[in-house]
């Protein structure tokens, strides 16, 4: 089961974090979990008045196309609205999948 969780550090930083396995059973967030992610980002980077989203995927065993979905919105939203998203932690499997479906990862 794979989670998602924003989490707001202030002044500092807003983090995404992903866990878990996507895609690898039923409990698998809704696509509209991940569209309310993308939302909660916007809505705490225009208060926060912050320029940068972290997404940390260390926790992470498994993506599906509905996490690559989601790093695309997330990515959309902040070339839109002015915020640079960068990712954090990425595991082996993790990397591999982001490769293969041509995704930009700066070592």
């Amino acid at each position: 089961m794979g989670d998602i969780q924003v989490v707001d550090r202030g002044a500092n930083e807003i983090v995404v974090f992903l866990s878990g396995g996507f895609g690898t059973g039923d409990n698998d967030p809704s696509p509209d979990r991940f569209t309310e992610a993308v939302n909660e980002v916007d809505r705490l980077e225009r208060i926060d008045g912050l320029d940068h989203v972290v997404v940390n995927m260390h926790s992470v065993t498994g993506i599906d196309d509905h996490v690559l979905e989601f790093l695309r919105a997330l990515v959309d939203r902040g070339n839109r609205r002015g915020f640079e998203v960068s990712f954090a932690d990425v595991p082996g499997v993790a990397r591999a999948t982001l490769h293969d479906a041509n995704w930009p990862l700066v070592p």
